[in-house]
């Protein structure tokens, strides 16, 4: 699925996205900006800026 999808998708369910083959994932926040952490939840960090490979991307995922 695409970002815009993965994005709306996550918000409603509470979860997090990411780009496969990537070992990171992003939750997106409504009104904030987004944090992205390892996929264990490790090392999370705000801010995250989607480059423009990532946004016409069609790999991303919902996720815990």
């Amino acid at each position: 699925m695409n970002i815009c999808e993965g994005t709306k998708k996550a918000l409603e369910e509470n979860k997090c996205i990411r780009e496969k083959p990537y070992k990171v994932k992003v939750k997106p926040i409504k009104g904030d900006v987004g944090t992205i952490m390892g996929l264990d939840g490790s090392h999370p960090v705000k801010g995250w800026q989607p480059t423009a490979r990532e946004l016409v991307s069609e790999s991303w995922e919902v996720m815990e």
